[in-house]
């Protein structure tokens, strides 16, 4: 009898330390092992292993490369701008170039900016040096593209003509983004009153007929053309 007692309290104390040996290892965290992929989220600065060169925050790989220049990760068709300032009238001049790396390029290099050559002030014709290289647009990683200042997700994009973001409805040297409505207008838009017409290539209001209508910023409506008297 003594015998069977102890082999029953053995077993039971056995299966009490299982149980609790699962219930220690159900309450353990999970530690998530990350692989990166070319489509991951950003990744911390420092050396990625995947590409193989020192890569700045946000890196995503096949997607940025690191920019020498604006020291962050830029995307493809990144845009540098070079400024000559004139310290007379402080008129500055600019131009733009597509860099693909600033560690090569003659433009952007730091000793081969000497042979960008000087730039005749518009005002005072006098050759001015030139006195600043600067990134122009940066990568957004929720549209994997490169942007400008004021850029909307999935809403606009950069026109390299216009060199800014531009919404629906783009049409270059005619429109501007408006933020409020988050679409293009002309620059003498009514926030709730008109919006551009493609087609009459200005603001139309409320009713507008192509070529019958016209807006009216001093009676604030929408009139026949051509209207004489307010």
């Amino acid at each position: 009898m003594n015998l069977r007692a102890l082999a029953v309290v053995g077993l039971a104390a056995l299966g009490a330390c299982t149980s609790s040996g699962e219930e220690a290892r159900e309450a353990r965290p999970i530690e998530k092992v990350f692989a990166e992929d070319e489509r991951s989220p950003a990744k911390s600065a420092g050396w990625c292993s995947k590409c193989n060169f020192e890569v700045y925050q946000g890196h995503r790989c096949g997607l940025t490369v690191p920019c020498a220049l604006c020291k962050r990760e830029a995307g493809a068709r990144h845009l540098h701008e070079v400024q000559w300032t004139c310290a007379r009238h402080e008129l500055v001049m600019s131009s733009q170039h597509e860099c693909l790396d600033a560690r090569t390029c003659t433009t952007c290099r730091a000793d081969k900016r000497s042979l960008l050559g000087t730039r005749a002030c518009e005002r005072c014709y006098a050759q001015v040096p030139p006195t600043r290289i600067h990134g122009i647009t940066s990568y957004c990683g929720d549209c994997n593209l490169e942007v400008g200042a004021n850029h909307l997700h999935g809403k606009t994009v950069y026109c390299r003509s216009c060199l800014r973001e531009s919404g629906a409805g783009h049409k270059c040297d005619a429109t501007r983004l408006c933020m409020e409505h988050e679409i293009e207008h002309a620059p003498d838009h009514v926030h709730g009153t008109t919006q551009y017409c493609g087609r009459c290539h200005r603001e139309a209001g409320v009713d507008h007929k192509h070529g019958l209508t016209e807006w009216c910023w001093r009676c604030n409506v929408e009139v026949d053309w051509p209207h004489h008297y307010h």
